[in-house]
């Protein structure tokens, strides 16, 4: 641990400090009124060390101003400073000049700038080497950490965080998971090559891609399902039927008679009606059951996505509910702890008083106090009177300031004890607040978690029954067959019956018909234009449909299940976020004994996002009077120093906002700034 003290500083026309030396002890008192000079103190100091002032900012003027507010000019501004960093001491030195030069030509100077000249032990120095050695016993940045208690928290969050992650070590969020055994098993290879909002990004990405392409299966169910229905294979059957009847009619035309063709051609002609009559009975009845079909798989398809979406909103629901008892916790343990800070506050008292000893006349006068010590004699009357108007004097003087003393004392505790009392009071009417938005924030939750599982029961059981609507819709769609068999009924047979007689009939003629030459081209005509009806029906399948669809049955329960992990791990990481955050939170704090730091906060959606926030039981930094923030920056000065191995002096403005008592035990210099009455300054020191 490095220790650096301020031993002793000489100031020379800085600011309003026209020539001053200071002795520094391990605790000093530098008091005065307003503009006396306190706060230039701490600003000669740092400006000898970092050319900034004590707020660190380098744009400040150091030149002493006139009675009309002027710069006075061709003074040179110096500051000394004696300080001790472990067993060495050094004398540092800094000298600011004015560099003035003769206008060319008159006898005018003009002004050209101010050049600054260091020392160190008495010997001259360049800047850089003077800012070298200061750099190589104290980086700038922790020695404003360590001697301001305003600091720390006058720098943004995201840096006060950076520096409270130092306290914990530098462990990697995998080697984190890992001391949690197998809770975040499957996270740990992702946790070694990524950040926990990249993978935050990755899955929710993923899920939302997955979430898109489960809306779209539907519809291309839906699509596929109407490309069953785009050839009329019934009307292709017919025509074919027609190509056959009247390629049979030009085949017995060429191997029968020409007597017998008319007859036969008649038969041919009735045969085709009748099966134009059968193909009517065949269309009629596939066709209502063409409708009975899509409308089985329009039910299908309406069933299952109230399953789906009752599903998507049964975990949402799930989730929600997990997220509301997380937060129920939560209110539950501030519960805990604002009331047992209630107790701690109710049980305090302020101590009895104790008065001062009583007052103690002077020892009264004696002859030998009214006899000349030199020839023994008495002394004149008129002496003699006036020693005794002097003794009455100082006896009157003495009882009065005792007098006074004492009511200064009694008024001093009343006050004290007043101000304990209203702070006491304070405090509790704080605590019951929170406590009481803690216990109303319990119920909040318990009401939430309550109509979560109502919710839930409610889901499950609509669930249960939009699942039953799917089995039944389904098991509707898989018992309509894929054409209907007409072959029972009575017309079908009937007209099947005349179709067989007609065709006996053209049997029994066509052995009697003579072929014909030209016929032959003809009937090559007929057997291309059947061949070609007999593609389109056989391009007609719908074999590649039905299994397209099946595919994409398969397709969405595929996709279902990939959300379903995405969504495990989105869980998970924000879950592992947490635990990490809890446990590093639990390590900062462990440092601290006053202050504690909210280094997160939860967001609606149940996630988490980073803050970096300084409290005293439970209050906000910003919230806290200018007393308790100098305490509560104390505290931090103090885990800094011990952070960074480091005792430097430690100024502290406005001293006069804490109590004596009440200033914690600091291992380091301190020197008070305190706002008083008295219009010069007074340096008070004294020795642990």
């Amino acid at each position: 641990m490095k220790n650096i003290k301020i031993l002793k500083m000489h100031i020379q026309n800085f600011k309003g400090c026209a020539d001053r030396t200071i002795d520094f002890s391990d605790t000093t008192v530098i008091k005065g009124a307003n503009a006396t000079g306190k706060t230039t103190v701490f600003d000669a100091f740092t400006w000898l060390l970092f050319g900034k002032d004590s707020l660190g900012s380098a744009k400040f003027d150091i030149r002493p101003l006139d009675a009309d507010g002027k710069m006075i000019d061709n003074l040179e501004i110096s500051v000394e400073a004696e300080i001790r960093v472990d067993d060495e001491v050094y004398s540092l030195k800094k000298t600011q000049k004015q560099v003035w030069r003769k206008k060319r030509g008159t006898d005018t100077t003009e002004f050209q700038g101010n050049v600054n000249e260091f020392e160190i032990n008495g010997y001259p120095k360049s800047e850089k080497e003077f800012k070298s050695f200061i750099s190589g016993i104290i980086d700038e940045n922790i020695f404003n950490l360590v001697t301001n208690p305003n600091a720390f928290n006058d720098i943004p969050w995201k840096d006060q965080r950076e520096i409270l992650m130092k306290f914990v070590g530098d462990f990697s969020d995998a080697e984190i998971a890992a001391t949690y055994g197998d809770k975040f098993k499957e996270l740990i290879p992702e946790l070694r090559i990524a950040s926990t909002d990249d993978i935050l990004k990755k899955y929710t990405k993923a899920k939302n891609a997955l979430n898109k392409q489960m809306v779209e299966i539907p519809a291309r169910i839906d699509e596929a399902s109407k490309q069953m229905a785009s050839v009329d294979v019934d009307a292709l059957e017919v025509e074919k039927a027609a190509k056959q009847a009247a390629l049979k009619k030009v085949e017995d035309e060429l191997s029968g008679g020409t007597d017998t063709l008319e007859k036969i051609n008649e038969y041919r002609q009735r045969v085709v009606e009748e099966k134009f009559k059968l193909n009517g009975l065949q269309n009629d009845a596939n066709a209502e059951l063409y409708e009975k079909r899509r409308e089985a798989r329009r039910k299908v398809d309406d069933a299952d996505k109230k399953v789906m979406e009752t599903e998507r909103e049964l975990s949402d629901a799930e989730y929600m509910k997990q997220d509301y008892i997380k937060g129920r916790d939560r209110a539950e343990s501030d519960k805990a702890k604002y009331g047992a800070e209630w107790k701690s506050w109710k049980t305090k008292t302020y101590p009895e008083f104790v008065p001062l000893e009583e007052y103690t006349e002077p020892s009264p006068l004696t002859d030998k106090d009214l006899t000349c010590p030199t020839c023994g004699q008495e002394l004149p009357e008129d002496i003699r009177k006036q020693r005794i108007a002097d003794y009455e004097k100082r006896c009157a003087k003495l009882k009065s300031e005792y007098d006074a003393r004492r009511k200064e004392h009694r008024h001093t505790y009343d006050a004290n004890k007043a101000a304990f009392a209203e702070e006491r009071e304070k405090r509790m009417k704080e605590i019951t607040v929170k406590g009481q938005k803690a216990a109303d924030d319990v119920r909040a939750y318990q009401k939430r978690i309550d109509d979560q599982e109502k919710r839930i029961s409610a889901l499950k059981l609509r669930l249960e029954c939009e699942k039953a609507d799917l089995s039944k819709a389904k098991k509707n769609l898989d018992n309509l067959p894929d054409s209907v068999d007409i072959s029972d009924d009575e017309k079908y047979i009937q007209i099947q019956k005349t179709i067989q007689g007609f065709e006996n009939e053209i049997a029994g003629l066509s052995k009697y018909t003579s072929g014909r030459t030209e016929l032959e081209a003809k009937k090559v005509v007929l057997q291309n234009e059947i061949a070609e009806i007999e593609a389109e029906i056989k391009a007609a399948d719908n074999t590649k449909v039905k299994s397209r669809i099946s595919e994409l049955e398969e397709k969405k329960k595929e996709v279902g299940q990939k959300i379903a992990e995405q969504e495990q791990m989105i869980d998970m990481t924000e879950d592992f976020i947490r635990s990490k955050m809890d446990r590093i939170s639990n390590a900062i704090n462990d440092k601290f004994q006053i202050v504690s730091f909210r280094l997160f906060e939860d967001q609606i959606n149940g996630g988490l996002k980073e803050t970096c926030e300084c409290t005293v039981n439970g209050v906000p930094y910003s919230s806290l009077n200018n007393g308790h923030r100098i305490i509560a920056g104390l505290d931090i000065v103090r885990s800094l120093s011990d952070l960074y191995e480091v005792n430097a002096p430690v100024f502290i403005d406005n001293s006069e906002a804490i109590s004596a008592g009440n200033f914690p035990e600091m291992n380091t210099q301190m020197i008070h700034l305190v706002v008083t009455d008295d219009m010069e300054l007074i340096v008070e020191s004294e020795d642990k």
